[in-house]
């Protein structure tokens, strides 16, 4: 996908760059996470609505592949973030009415997502911590698969809506003890979906060489809807993403 190809370069090029400042004057960070993801809400494609709802149990059969990377560079009070997610999931079968369908079908669903943000940090307190202010931009790529057991009224339907969301938000990093930190980020914004929020927060470890371990919580919640194709097929997308982070951040 462009947007793949995209956030990989962004990234690589600003892991070169961060080698090549002055180390007493820049302020840099680059963090891979594993994010355990929850989902539930609902999706629709054309004709077919599917209600998701995976837990916290239903993680390790469900989730395929969920990770991201977070960049950031700085100098003084102004820095620069990159974040890039990748996430598939494959939720249990929704059992399908009967009628009209047989008895026993069942609908499925796939869906891979691939979100970029960048975004301009202003740090009140410098790059030492305390609260910054976040403006940004989130780019958001959905691929979705849905398909019926059963021959008849719903066959497989697929949809690839990509969108642009523009955000405020806050971030505070706060020193809890001599080795202990914790860390909040929360968004609100508007653009191709509907008042779209998140929320970040987490606990990290510190070690003698400044890099930590972090482990935290991460939602984010999504509202889309669009008439997508030559056919104006709806799309939409209401559902909350959910779950344990676990980064390990060099500086």
């Amino acid at each position: 996908m462009k947007i793949t190809r995209l956030a990989c370069l962004v990234l690589a090029m600003f892991a070169t760059s961060v080698h090549a400042q002055d180390s007493d004057s820049w302020d840099w960070k680059i963090t891979p996470y594993l994010w355990m993801v929850g989902i539930e809400g609902d999706m629709s494609i054309g004709p077919i609505d599917q209600e998701i709802d995976v837990s916290f149990s239903d993680i390790v059969s469900d989730l395929d592949i969920g990770g991201s990377i977070y960049a950031e560079l700085g100098k003084g009070k102004h820095a620069f973030h990159f974040d890039y997610t990748y996430l598939r999931l494959k939720p249990d079968p929704t059992a399908l009415p009967n009628p009209p369908f047989p008895d026993g079908a069942t609908l499925s669903t796939k869906m891979t997502n691939n979100i970029f943000e960048p975004a301009y940090n202003y740090r009140f307190d410098g790059a030492g911590g305390g609260t910054s202010l976040v403006l940004g931009a989130r780019y958001m790529d959905i691929e979705m698969r849905m398909t019926s057991s059963a021959s008849g009224p719903v066959g497989p339907v697929e949809a690839g809506p990509s969108w642009w969301d523009y955000f405020v938000g806050v971030k505070t990093h706060n020193q809890i003890s001599s080795n202990w930190d914790f860390d909040f980020y929360g968004t609100i914004g508007t653009g191709g979906s509907d008042l779209p929020w998140t929320l970040q927060a987490g606990f990290a470890r510190r070690y003698s060489n400044d890099n930590r371990l972090i482990l935290g919580f991460r939602l984010w919640n999504i509202d889309y809807s669009k008439a997508e194709g030559l056919l104006d097929q709806y799309v939409g997308i209401d559902t909350r993403f959910y779950g344990f982070l676990v980064g390990y951040e060099f500086n």
